[in-house]
């Protein structure tokens, strides 16, 4: 599944220094923009469940992920952990709806990191297009998980 959507997608060695050459960009801005992420989630009731405690350690687990799929060769390590995160998802009850639009919550405020950053113009058009690309393949793995449980 995975060399699919890396060709479908035009994944290649380019795509992958623009991943790294992201990630150097939003880290600086990850606590903010997972703050904003759980404050928006609070304040719209999505997930009322979460303690103070689990949601530190859940801005932990995002912050490695979010790295490791920066910097990733999308080899079978990253696809086991993306699976286990959708299952994850999937066992805690989160559905389908929330989970796409809490993942779209992130990526408009990673946008606004790179629009916000002194890069020329062209530099975060390819850096938009390569997050828009690795979102893409994070969510497709995540959600297939779904599609499996309901063939169980």
């Amino acid at each position: 599944m995975i060399r699919q959507l890396l060709q479908f997608l035009d994944v290649n060695d380019d795509t992958r220094r623009h991943g790294q050459q992201l990630w150097q960009v939003l880290a600086p801005s990850i606590n903010s923009v997972l703050d904003t992420f759980y404050r928006k989630i609070h304040l719209a009731g999505i997930e009322p469940r979460l303690s103070e405690a689990t949601v530190l350690r859940l801005k932990v687990k995002q912050k490695a992920h979010w790295e490791s799929l920066f910097h990733s060769q999308f080899d079978e390590q990253y696809v086991t952990g993306a699976r286990r995160m959708g299952i994850q998802h999937r066992q805690v009850g989160l559905k389908l709806t929330s989970y796409v639009t809490a993942y779209m919550v992130l990526k408009i405020e990673f946008v606004n990191v790179i629009v916000r950053s002194d890069l020329p113009v062209l530099t975060k058009g390819l850096l938009i297009k390569t997050l828009d690309k690795y979102v893409a393949l994070d969510m497709a793995l995540a959600l297939s998980t779904y599609d499996a449980a309901l063939l169980e």
